[in-house]
């Protein structure tokens, strides 16, 4: 079992700072409809990150399918699994100096959550300590213990979410 090698988010800023600058020039020339994010741990001051670079593709449930096509062609496809019919990921290992992920959702559909869990983060610095204690404390347990101590927590977030919208 490999170790997750975790990391300031401050250190990896100039190359992130380079992906996204490139990596957003190019998804909006091919889809210039689309709300382009940058998410994940890279977009959240403070936070440590296994080092990849996360942007959001949100679109409407009509460009969808057309927009999964588009990347389709440009971009690996990740994580097909957990595909449904509003959410896709793609991605980049070797293209770029870190590895790219892509998600692509439908907007407010059920999976249109990354940037209410971005958000959440930059506005509550205690639970960003607190993920980030999680990280670490479970970067030893590999990449599938890592995942699913990240996922418990964050699907914790995003039901205490679901229970603020439904009060």
């Amino acid at each position: 079992m490999t170790t997750v090698e975790l990391k300031p988010v401050s250190e990896l800023m100039p190359y992130v700072e380079r992906i996204l600058t490139s990596v957003t020039a190019q998804i909006a020339a091919l889809l210039p409809d689309a709300e382009l994010h940058h998410i994940g741990a890279t977009a959240m001051p403070g936070a440590v990150t296994k080092g990849d670079v996360d942007v959001l593709v949100r679109v409407s449930s009509a460009q969808f399918l057309m927009t999964v096509e588009v990347l389709r062609q440009h971009f690996a496809v990740k994580q097909p699994a957990n595909w449904s019919a509003g959410f896709a990921s793609f991605g980049d290992d070797t293209g770029q100096v870190l590895p790219l992920g892509i998600q692509v959702v439908v907007m407010d559909s059920r999976e249109d959550f990354l940037l209410y869990l971005r958000d959440y983060f930059i506005t509550n610095r205690d639970a960003l300590e607190q993920y980030n204690r999680l990280k670490v404390a479970h970067a030893n347990e590999g990449a599938e213990g890592y995942w699913k101590a990240k996922n418990a927590f964050l699907g914790k977030i995003l039901a205490s979410r679901e229970d603020d919208h439904t009060a």
